[in-house]
């Protein structure tokens, strides 16, 4: 057993402890766009970065316009172009 595999503050079989727990870490930030369906980051999808440090998630887009009846409708999230308009 050596020191820099035991936790800082941490004494183990009389070793005292010197690992921060930041060594080897190399970390990236992520984005997540919203959709209808769940979506899950999974850490293998990091590529050579082995820690998130921020995930960002994108709000979902809603629009407001007046209707006829008086009121207002609401469209949530992106609405897809029609084929051929």
């Amino acid at each position: 057993m050596v020191a820099a595999n035991v936790r800082q503050g941490v004494t183990v079989l009389g070793i005292e402890g010197a690992m921060s727990g930041m060594e080897g870490v190399k970390a990236t930030s992520a984005s997540i766009t919203p959709y209808t369906t769940a979506q899950t980051l999974v850490p293998t999808d990091l590529g050579d970065y082995n820690s998130i440090t921020q995930i960002s998630v994108a709000a979902i887009t809603k629009t407001e316009v007046d209707n006829v009846a008086g009121g207002k409708t609401v469209t949530i999230g992106a609405v897809a172009p029609v084929s051929g308009t």
